[in-house]
């Protein structure tokens, strides 16, 4: 899939900021969340450990923080809904009950969660390493397992500082792969119709090959009818003319052009 350029994030940008009724300012506190903030809120709360928590059949946006972190990420996911869906955008779930933000049709999933590492266990006897969370929260967002991107808090900047920009991201990005899958569903019609033709080349090949066949086997049947043919009028010809052409001759002459007609492929293909 082509690569957002990043002239028209900026652009995008730009314009999200200009929009003076645009939710675009993130606030300090959770005044009046919106209720996809408060199902996540919820959800989170229902059991200590992610995979523990209850079935999400409630619309969501996935968060992954330890505890501590719970506020600043509600934070995160009230202004990204809010924006999300004010620039038209919805959130639902999938055919497989995941959730996912739907932008010009592609389904994008979005989650927010803290980096993790892996740190030397000193307390072991054996050379192990613990996985543990940082502090560095990070917003991803992919369609496909294989395309992820991801917005990490840097010395410079946290995250908070980029969310018109991913929000920009995520619409480029679906407006390219719309494109991309358009593209890639014409390659396979033209694919489709390629095999097709090849199919029917085939197909017509292998007609033509089994119409040669018959033909040489007919053209075969045709020289031994022939032949059959003309042995009875010569066999008939020399019993006439010594006078030995009896009632069994009659008899084996007029079985033997039975034979003929059946074996002879002109007579059988106009009486089909």
């Amino acid at each position: 899939m082509k690569t957002v350029p990043r002239q028209e994030i900026e652009d995008l940008i730009k314009e999200i900021e200009i929009d003076k009724k645009s939710p675009n300012k993130l606030s300090k506190r959770l005044s009046s969340p919106h209720q996809i903030t408060s199902n996540t809120k919820e959800w989170f709360e229902s059991a200590e450990n992610y995979w523990e928590r209850g079935s999400k059949k409630k619309l969501i946006l996935p968060v992954s923080v330890e505890k501590k972190y719970l506020s600043r990420a509600l934070l995160i996911v009230d202004f990204l809904v809010k924006l999300l869906e004010y620039r038209g955008h919805s959130f639902d779930l999938n055919g497989r009950n995941e959730n996912i933000v739907r932008i010009s049709g592609r389904d994008l999933h979005v989650s927010i969660r803290n980096v993790g590492k892996y740190v030397n266990n000193d307390q072991s006897k054996f050379a192990t390493r613990n996985f543990v969370l940082t502090d560095v929260m990070c917003i991803q967002m992919y369609e496909d397992t294989w395309n992820r991107k991801e917005w990490k808090d840097t010395p410079y900047s946290p995250i908070e500082e980029k969310l018109i920009r991913v929000v920009a991201y995520f619409e480029l990005f679906a407006k390219y792969s719309v494109e991309y899958h358009k593209e890639l569903e014409e390659h396979w019609r033209k694919q489709d119709l390629v095999r097709q033709a090849e199919q029917e080349m085939k197909e017509q090949l292998e007609k033509e090959k089994k119409s040669m066949e018959q033909l040489i086997v007919d053209a075969e049947n045709f020289d031994r009818a022939q032949k059959v043919l003309n042995y009875l009028k010569k066999r008939k010809k020399f019993l006439q003319e010594h006078n030995l052409f009896t009632a069994d001759d009659v008899a084996y002459f007029d079985w033997g052009l039975k034979q003929y007609l059946l074996l002879n492929p002109l007579y059988n293909n106009n009486k089909e």
